[in-house]
């Protein structure tokens, strides 16, 4: 046996400068009251967002989903634009890729404005590594769990190129 670490990641990437970091993610009831939904996984367009401590779903997910609640006692305040809202969790398996998956994770049902299913918080981005780029006026995001043991540093890559064209 092995005990090599299997990295897993993906890049997004758009035709032009955005505002906001989205992708395409399929998720799987663990707590559905309707046990066939169980087996299924549901396309969702994710916000990630690096201001979200937490990651959320909307109302509307977890009724489609028939999702219960882990426990009532469970709930949390949530501080965000809108003020504070309380919030109760259940559980997801997401699959950021096909093969990227987070099995059990839990998600907080929260309304949030715009028109993402769900938001991906710090709690999973702090998983891995994520990497915004803006070269040719387009941007790209990648992805990677679980973080590399070497840091992205883009000032010391600003400082090499700079001194490659002096």
């Amino acid at each position: 046996m092995s005990n090599r670490i299997e990295y897993r990641g993906f890049i997004q990437s758009y035709d032009a400068p955005v505002n906001k970091l989205t992708t395409l993610v399929k998720i799987k009831p663990v707590l559905s009251v309707d046990t066939t939904l169980r087996i299924k996984s549901v396309e969702l367009t994710a916000l990630w967002d690096t201001g979200a401590t937490i990651s959320c779903i909307k109302p509307s997910v977890k009724d489609m989903l028939k999702l219960t609640l882990v426990r009532s006692s469970s709930s949390v305040n949530i501080a965000g634009i809108g003020g504070i809202v309380k919030a109760d969790v259940t559980l997801l398996s997401i699959f950021l890729v096909y093969n990227l998956e987070i099995e059990y994770c839990p998600l907080y049902v929260v309304d949030f404005p715009g028109s993402a299913d769900i938001i991906i918080g710090m709690d999973i981005i702090g998983m891995g590594d994520l990497a915004v780029c803006n070269a040719d006026g387009k941007t790209t995001f990648s992805f990677a769990i679980p973080p590399f043991p070497d840091k992205i540093d883009l000032a010391a890559k600003a400082d090499a190129f700079n001194k490659q064209i002096r």
